[in-house]
């Protein structure tokens, strides 16, 4: 390891950091600020600072850390940071400081629930900065404890059953993943990503497979296939694949909002960035959207929304994964693709993020569900509201101008490119996705106004200014 471990100090300070504050537990008063709240903020702006620092120093491929862990089985701890892993921390570095503002003020007041938090901001970071399999899967298991108490101690009704479908679905999907990318790293030799990408590369893969897992006694695709379903499906479960996706819905309608926000906005990228390192290498779909059109509870809807927007990623990961033994005049689009999915996983966490908040703010006021059939009309009486729900909806609509925009068109510009029919039998659910949002907008905002609604007051300053960050990227992204 050489120079400052930057990387492990954005690591472990706020994972520790939680762990003290889960060891106090200790509720705090409505009445006064926590000083617990205000160090769990520092800290996650602290590291907001830090991963600022990162491209301002001598570039992000610099910053590489690696000590022995268990030499005997050759794994290490490794960090470092691609293009992919700042875009990432920067993403996290984002969301993790607005969660843990929002939960303050919907009265989460307890040091564990922000303990918690800090833990998996943590933990996050592990897992878009490590560089081999043991590292990876060591934070992307641990990120799952603090998530399923969170859901669990402060969930809405119907939470622990919630939060047991959360935790089986995961653990069943780290089990495949496991066995998966294990016998992998047997073949290969190494539990490094690298290693993996460079037998794919130099099509040295399927030889080593077929060598070192011969007494499986299969021909050498079936071994290929059944490692690349058992890794794909392993990580398809935290991404909220169908049909491996009957936690996703329930856990985001029920979670506490900041826990939402950080479901969407950044736990669900594991699943993606675990793709890009691990399936890719391996390889030489419109129901979601359908779904959402059929909920009536706006968290729901957007739950469902969220699987139909993450299936872009997915579409783009299997054609790039297709194309990854094609032909050196595919390597433009291949780049489309690749940035676009990119683009898509930072975008997609800001604007989620930020539907999820908006949907809170405006349930914690009407003090009932937000429904796409219930009484409408709170343009006129919260223009605000409305105006800064209508900027989140036609982003994640894919207007342009919006950074929702900007990811699906790339995608969808290299997958033509890749594979027409993949890109077309895709497009329906662009349009279904504005359907289901545009008839949001309508009937909640311009809909037959409730008279019990025009007490309420509009968004407040703070609130404004608390979401502002996330809406400004939105903004610039999409120009």
């Amino acid at each position: 390891m050489s120079g400052f471990p930057w990387l492990s100090l954005i690591l472990w300070m706020p994972l520790l950091a939680g762990l003290a504050l889960i060891a106090r537990g200790r509720e705090t008063g409505p009445s006064r600020t926590s000083t617990a709240w205000w160090l769990s903020l520092a800290s996650s702006l602290l590291t907001l600072i830090l991963c600022m620092k990162a491209p301002m120093e001598s570039g992000p491929s610099l910053w590489k850390e690696s000590i022995e862990w268990i030499p005997s089985l050759g794994v290490a701890y490794e960090l470092g940071m691609d293009g992919m892993g700042c875009i990432m921390l920067a993403l996290t570095a984002l969301i993790m400081p607005v969660s843990i503002a929002a939960s303050q003020r919907a009265g989460y007041n307890h040091e564990g629930f922000a303990g918690c938090l800090l833990m998996i901001q943590g933990t996050l970071v592990g897992v878009f900065t490590a560089q081999n399999f043991f590292a990876w899967f060591f934070f992307y298991e641990i990120a799952l404890v603090p998530a399923y108490f969170l859901i669990r101690l402060w969930g809405g009704p119907g939470k622990e059953k919630v939060s047991l479908r959360f935790f089986l679905y995961s653990m069943l999907g780290s089990i495949a993943l496991l066995v998966g990318y294990l016998g992998i790293a047997s073949a290969v030799g190494s539990y490094h990503f690298t290693a993996l990408a460079e037998a794919s590369a130099t099509q040295a893969l399927p030889e080593a497979i077929g060598q070192r897992l011969a007494w499986f006694d299969l021909p050498v695709k079936w071994l290929i296939t059944l490692l690349f379903a058992l890794t794909f499906g392993g990580l398809a479960v935290k991404v909220g694949m169908v049909p491996v996706h009957g936690w996703l819905p329930d856990t985001y309608e029920k979670a506490p909002t900041p826990v939402t926000m950080v479901l969407t906005g950044l736990m669900s990228k594991m699943g993606l960035v675990g793709m890009v390192k691990m399936v890719i290498p391996l390889l030489p779909y419109v129901y979601a959207a359908l779904a959402a059109m059929g909920q009536t509870s706006f968290k729901r809807l957007l739950a469902y929304s969220s699987i139909n927007h993450l299936g872009y990623c997915l579409i783009a990961l299997l054609v790039l994964g297709q194309a990854s033994m094609g032909e050196p005049s595919m390597q433009t689009a291949k780049t489309f693709a690749l940035g676009g999915l990119l683009l898509q996983m930072f975008s997609h966490g800001l604007i989620a993020a930020g539907l999820f908040y908006l949907t809170h703010l405006g349930e914690s006021r009407l003090q009932k569900t937000l429904r796409v059939d219930g009484p409408g009309g709170l343009r006129a009486i919260m223009p605000r509201f409305a105006g800064w729900m209508g900027l989140a909806v036609f982003a994640s609509i894919g207007l342009p101008g919006l950074s929702g925009f900007i990811g699906e068109f790339l995608i969808f510009r290299g997958v033509f490119a890749l594979s027409p029919w993949v890109a077309i039998g895709s497009l329906p659910a662009l349009l279904i996705t504005a359907i289901f949002l545009l008839r949001f907008l309508q009937h909640v905002f311009h809909g037959k106004s409730d008279p019990e609604s025009e007490q309420f007051s509009d968004l407040s300053g703070s609130e404004m200014a608390l979401m502002a960050p996330l809406f400004i990227l939105i903004v610039l992204l999409g120009w």
